[in-house]
């Protein structure tokens, strides 16, 4: 965060040794490096410290899967939209922070308002995701904190039958069924993002959003839920469809940020995935194994569990829904409208859908400049494009039997590109430079 000290430099010429805290921007990439430390300690066989929740998979963890994730990531920051969903999130815990009044939810505090079932059939396997900090999902970005991954293994941990590669068609939960985890009213679709034939690390370098196919579900006021990477073409909701609980929404995929097909599943505070805060959800009626390290005991985590209000799950843990268990009933009723989205809902999507236009103008603004110095030329350019994807957008919503649901985004970015090309510091010196002539003319 030092490195916003870095602009203190850029506006003020007495401050200019400021501009040195911009490298402190480097920390953002701390966490890949981490990562692939840890690749290269697995690779030449050194031993952890301790034992870990998910040393019973037997996942693809080599080097040459980490380096591909890796590529990835980095391809990502070549792609507009991708990097402004990375950065959205960055900010948006800013947001959220600010909204919860400084302090975010926490599972001591937070009381849970629905009554949520696990999002899949049958048996599945936690690979990422706890409420306890040290083995969450991601503890920052905000968004993420109490998010879970869930994957299909068998019983010598595999995502994948021995000797197979690494076809999506291979994973054990590719194309599996993704179920709403109760009652409520769909806020959000997104089913337009390509999809890679193979994981591996591997992950579709022109992916149109880091979550890829996603459903987002309000369930209670303050509560939403978010199944993502679905498959392409699977999704069987629409924005404003009233769901039951174990409803079929998608299926299971590898779309958006995904090394390899999995579900990744959130309980958030906010309609929109990049500026809401992450909640602990706890799940009723579910049978949970732990064929490894009980992480619970192991970091002597002190919440109290109220059994007779649903369970917390813990990444390595293999978990079930067991629609016969009755004694994890939470009885709190929800009611969603059945027939259309509330006002502060609409409200929220919209206000999401405009800041994610401006942001991915502004995005596409800085990287034209770079390319050409014309002011002229960008703002045409621009412009242009925006035009151009608005005339497209107004095609399919008049001849298309299938209309994009992504209406405000679109018109949101052509008001970004416009707005934003013409911001630039070009832009504001030659405005400076006009009212300093339009005054000199009045003074003579």
């Amino acid at each position: 965060m030092l490195g916003f000290l870095g602009f203190l430099g850029d506006a003020f010429s007495q401050l200019e040794i400021l501009k040195l805290f911009k490298f402190f921007w480097l920390f953002a990439f701390w966490p890949i490096a981490a990562m692939l430390f840890g690749a290269i300690r697995n690779a030449l066989g050194y031993e952890k410290d301790s034992p870990g929740p998910r040393d019973w998979l037997s996942m693809d963890d080599s080097l040459t899967t980490y380096l591909a994730f890796f590529v990835g990531l980095l391809l990502s920051f070549f792609n507009p939209l991708a990097l402004c969903q990375d950065m959205m999130q960055l900010l948006g815990s800013i947001v959220a922070i600010v909204r919860n009044r400084g302090s975010l939810p926490d599972p001591e505090s937070y009381e849970q308002s629905g009554s949520y079932r696990l999002p899949v059939e049958g048996t599945w396997t936690v690979i990422n995701g706890s409420p306890i900090k040290k083995y969450s999902h991601s503890w920052f970005p905000a968004t993420q904190r109490y998010a879970h991954d869930f994957v299909i293994t068998d019983e010598d941990g595999r995502t994948h039958p021995e000797g197979t590669d690494t076809n999506t068609a291979n994973y054990y939960c590719y194309d599996q069924p993704v179920v709403a985890p109760a009652d409520g009213t769909v806020v959000s679709v997104g089913d337009s993002d390509p999809e890679l034939s193979r994981g591996g690390g591997f992950s579709h370098p022109f992916k149109r959003s880091i979550i890829g196919n996603h459903v987002a579900i309000r369930h209670a006021e303050g509560e939403y839920s978010n199944l993502v990477h679905l498959v392409p073409g699977s999704i069987e909701v629409e924005p404003g469809d009233h769901v039951k609980q174990g409803e079929q929404i998608g299926r299971c995929g590898h779309t958006g940020n995904s090394s390899e097909p999995h579900l990744h599943f959130q309980l958030q505070d906010h309609p929109t995935f990049e500026i809401a805060a992450g909640l602990p959800v706890k799940f009723e009626n579910v049978d949970i194994e732990i064929p490894g390290t009980d992480v619970v005991e192991t970091t002597d985590w002190s919440t109290p569990e109220d059994e007779d209000s649903g369970r917390y799950i813990h990444v390595g843990q293999r978990v079930t829904h067991n629609p016969d268990d009755r004694s994890h009933r939470n009885e709190v009723e929800t009611k969603p409208s059945e027939t259309s989205l509330d006002t502060s809902s609409n409200r929220a999507v919209a206000v999401g859908v405009f800041a994610k236009g401006i942001s991915i103008g502004g995005i596409l603004t800085v990287f034209a400049g770079a390319v050409v110095s014309s002011l002229s030329t960008v703002a045409v350019v621009l412009t242009g494009s925006a035009a151009l994807a608005v005339a497209y957008w107004c095609g399919r919503r008049l001849l298309s039997d299938d209309p994009p649901s992504s209406s405000g985004l679109v018109i949101a970015v052509a008001v970004g590109l416009t707005a934003l090309s013409w911001a630039r510091p070009e832009n504001s010196i030659r405005f400076r430079d006009l009212v300093r002539s339009l005054s000199e003319v009045e003074c003579s």
